[in-house]
């Protein structure tokens, strides 16, 4: 009996945090409501939270002076902090959020990969304690960390499997390294997966709805979140769209197959097709600019854009059409409430997204209800940091592992 109610209690505890987490300040009567649990539950259990300093309980903001006399309870924002890691193929940045989400602060580097994982670790772990000093103490308890990969990732063991281009990373134990050195849980996932992860739990437009979170940079990937969670497949490959092959396509991949979407329309492929039209003088902007500096950015390539260079910008019309005709065809099959854009190439502008969305919406009508959304990331670069944390902090409050220790 008494094992039935220590467990019962856990639930309650759990839950109440889980709910407010999720659906923001609630008051007890609320929760008792949503939960199921009895009112005297919700309030014996609420008064050990707050005991705790987990919850705090005020009158919601702007009731100040109403007649109104209910509290809500809330989750208490400064009593730890969580970590987010976000590599890609040429930075790591490092933040610290609150429970909530909030990116607190932030930090970033230049990574190459070919010095190995050990002297990547030693600068984020460096760049964690930097942030961490710069915090009230008491307030900079690190409760959790959260790391988003460039690769596919064994997400039970928390390592990369296979990386394109990280030597040394395969099986590298990055989850027991940093658990080890500052003693709390640690998720490790692929960034997109951490990305489409953040995005929909952070945008209540999205949250509890399947989502298709698609980045497009120097690689191209999709993050496919089923009722607000992260779908990895069987063997945590799923969204790796880069490397499906278009049709009629012959570009050469560095994977070693020939018509793949990133070697098409990513980073690099954008990169040597306006290097080529610089070379062969199709593109006067695009000649003079690489004349100057021997090599073009995406930054050159958007100059050209925006000084309405014809040739430019038939490139980047024909790459996001295709772009837009393979999300399209996700969107078929998987049916979201919305698709994501995030990734370096989102800074072409509004130009560019509508290809994409022109792209998707000429493959995936008629099957797509009129609620159906494209959209860029409102959290803009810093989506992969804050998801990376995300990562944590969700699986940390849906599992209701130890949160009376964690939080």
């Amino acid at each position: 009996m008494n094992s039935f109610n220590e467990n019962h209690s856990n639930l309650a505890i759990d839950t109440i945090v889980q709910l407010i987490w999720k659906l923001g300040a609630q008051t007890r009567a609320e929760l008792s409501r949503i939960s199921g649990f009895s009112r005297s539950t919700i309030t014996l259990n609420a008064d050990r939270l707050l005991s705790l300093g987990i919850l705090i309980e005020e009158k919601p903001k702007g009731s100040e002076g109403k007649q109104n006399k209910r509290k809500c309870l809330m989750i208490r924002k400064d009593r730890g902090v969580f970590v987010g890691v976000e590599l890609d193929a040429y930075r790591c940045e490092v933040g610290l959020c609150n429970i909530m989400g909030k990116l607190l602060c932030s930090t970033s580097f230049a990574v190459d990969f070919l010095l190995g994982p050990d002297e990547i670790y030693r600068v984020i772990t460096a760049k964690i304690d930097e942030l961490q000093s710069e915090l009230t103490q008491g307030e900079n308890t690190i409760l959790g960390i959260g790391v988003g990969l460039p690769s596919p990732v064994d997400f039970a063991a928390g390592y990369a499997v296979h990386p394109a281009f990280m030597p040394g990373w395969h099986q590298w134990p990055i989850k027991d390294m940093l658990a080890k050195k500052y003693c709390c849980p640690v998720f490790v996932d692929n960034e997109v997966n951490t990305m489409g992860l953040g995005e929909a739990h952070l945008s209540k437009r999205y949250r509890e709805k399947n989502l298709l979170f698609i980045k497009i940079g120097t690689g191209i990937g999709a993050g496919l979140i089923i009722n607000g969670e992260i779908y990895r497949g069987n063997s945590g490959l799923s969204g790796n769209i880069g490397h499906i092959q278009v049709d009629c396509r012959s570009e050469q991949c560095q994977c070693g197959k020939v018509g793949c979407l990133e070697a098409i329309a990513g980073e690099c492929a954008l990169r040597e097709k306006a290097e080529r039209l610089a070379k062969e003088g199709k593109s006067p902007i695009l000649a003079k600019l690489y004349a100057n500096k021997g090599h073009l950015t995406l930054h050159d390539i958007k100059d050209a854009v925006g000084s309405g260079d014809r040739e430019t910008l038939y490139l980047l019309q024909e790459t996001a059409d295709v772009v837009g005709t393979m999300i399209g065809r996700l969107v078929q099959f998987f049916d979201p409430k919305a698709v994501v854009l995030g990734g370096k190439q989102v800074s072409f502008g509004p130009q560019y997204i509508d290809y994409i969305r022109s792209g998707i919406l000429k493959q995936a009508t008629p099957w797509v209800k009129s609620d159906f959304e494209v959209n860029i990331s409102k959290f803009g670069d810093k989506i992969g940091v804050i998801g990376s944390a995300m990562l944590c902090i969700s699986s940390l409050i849906s599992s209701g592992l130890t949160l009376e220790e964690q939080l």
